[in-house]
């Protein structure tokens, strides 16, 4: 009998990234989790949610301006709720394991305030997704083939 070795497991922290109004505002990395309705906004609507370690140091710019710095290899969470970083995120559908970069475009004066514009980019490197329940799907003899034994014309009851 073998003695069971237990390994201590250092879990991520995951900062939320809050955009400011600095024009350039970024975040790049290696997507560790997405999920379409993951997220909340600050009015509580669901939104896509993007979980990121990034690559490249980055900052979360909160309504008051005080900046928190981010290095290289920290994980940071994305509540994905502004219209335009929504669609981007929506349309790029990262996979886990892809890189992407996320950067605060412009900032649009509006009659109903200013909407922050998003620009962002994906390298499709990680394609990596969780198993869908067809996968699971029983296979019919004439799909799986046992090079020993005949597949079956007709059910055998």
């Amino acid at each position: 009998m073998s003695e069971t070795i237990w390994e201590d497991v250092v879990v991520p922290k995951g900062a939320y990234i809050s955009w400011g109004n600095q024009i350039g505002q970024f975040v790049q990395g290696k997507v560790v989790d997405f999920s379409l309705t993951g997220g909340s906004y600050y009015d509580g609507t669901v939104c896509p949610q993007l979980s990121v370690e990034l690559t490249e140091p980055a900052a979360s710019i909160d309504k008051e301006g005080v900046r928190t710095n981010f290095d290289a290899g920290e994980f940071v969470v994305l509540n994905c709720g502004q219209v335009s970083l929504r669609r981007a995120v929506k349309a790029a559908d990262p996979k886990v394991g892809d890189l992407i970069k996320i950067v605060l475009k412009e900032l649009v004066k509006t009659t109903n305030g200013t909407v922050k514009e998003f620009a962002i980019q994906i390298a499709r490197i990680g394609g990596k997704t969780a198993v869908q329940p067809e996968q699971f799907q029983q296979k019919t003899p004439t799909q799986v083939q046992n090079p020993f034994q005949p597949v079956p014309t007709q059910a055998p009851f």
